[in-house]
């Protein structure tokens, strides 16, 4: 029994470990069993929330509560059926959350705008799951799950938790070698949209969309003892494989429209999956747009750099 439990607790581990980097608070209670406030519909008596986390929109003055699943598995246990089955309870969770004076007592706040979304964490404590997560996804979601209009529900798959784990190491290492100035002085970066600029541009969470993205840049002060000091840097941290060009010119191309090349005094670039070719298609793209411009311009000094 000890050991099972140990198992379970990993999840609850890994997940404060992640979540902490990206800005997110826990709030409320750890592994809590609540009641369903509508029994007959779920032919349940009541829901278990495993953990909740908490950040703040940047760009809207609201929160965000994510309602988590933790599960932890070993290889063979992640099935179509285990996932199916836990995203069925987690659904019904989900729309209770909405309604429930018990759990919104114990995980919201009264005086914070907040929505609530929800999280199933599939992490894999053996460390050996190889198969195609998003096939079981997909077979598992065939028949449309009974979610309510407006719920959301956001898959952390095997994968996706070691990527994040693997960017969560980097910037511990990265602070540690000083390349990354203490957590006060960086941020995650979100681009102006429509004249709405971030709310808060230096102290902005990674949002739960963000860490699905294809990248997550994070944003940091050159000079953070320098309060007079606009110099500062960026870190790109990059989900896919680098298979060809045009993914980088892509990623070059967001850098260019919000002028990130121009305005960074310097910029790196961390591909956590990088396959055997990712360097060379990358610098490929590099010379793309290099060729547009001068050779003594600082934009190509940017890029070569």
């Amino acid at each position: 029994m000890a050991e099972t439990s140990n198992i379970a607790q990993m999840a609850e581990k890994v997940s404060k470990e992640i979540f902490s980097e990206f800005f997110w608070d826990k709030v409320g209670s750890i592994d809590t069993n609540w009641n369903c406030c509508q029994q007959k519909k779920h032919n349940k008596t009541t829901h278990p929330t495993d953990i909740v986390f908490r950040y703040e929109d940047p760009y809207e003055q609201k929160y965000i509560n994510v309602n988590f699943d933790l599960k932890s598995y070993a290889k063979g246990s992640i099935t179509t059926t285990t996932i199916r089955t836990a995203l069925e309870s987690l659904s019904m969770a989900s729309e209770c959350t909405q309604i429930s004076e018990e759990w919104q007592n114990i995980y919201q706040s009264k005086t914070m705008n907040t929505d609530i979304v929800s999280s199933l964490f599939v992490y894999n404590h053996d460390n050996s799951f190889d198969k195609d997560f998003d096939k079981f996804l997909i077979d598992a979601t065939k028949r449309d799950l009974k979610l309510a209009s407006g719920n959301k529900i956001f898959v952390f798959s095997p994968q996706k938790i070691q990527y994040l784990i693997t960017i969560v190491n980097d910037i511990k290492v990265l602070r540690g070698d000083e390349k990354l100035p203490n957590k006060r002085y960086y941020t995650f970066y979100y681009p102006t949209l429509d004249k709405k600029p971030t709310r808060n541009p230096w102290n902005s969470s990674a949002t739960i969309e963000t860490l699905f993205n294809a990248w997550q840049i994070i944003k940091f002060k050159i000079n953070p003892e320098n309060g007079e000091s606009n110099d500062f840097g960026i870190v790109i941290y990059y989900s896919k494989k680098g298979d060809c060009q045009e993914e980088f010119q892509y990623l070059i191309d967001y850098l260019f429209h919000y002028q990130l090349i121009s305005q960074a005094s310097k910029i790196m670039l961390r591909v956590a999956n990088a396959e055997k070719y990712a360097s060379i298609n990358f610098g490929n793209a590099v010379n793309v747009y290099k060729n547009k411009f001068a050779p003594e311009d600082q934009t190509v000094k940017k890029l070569e750099s």
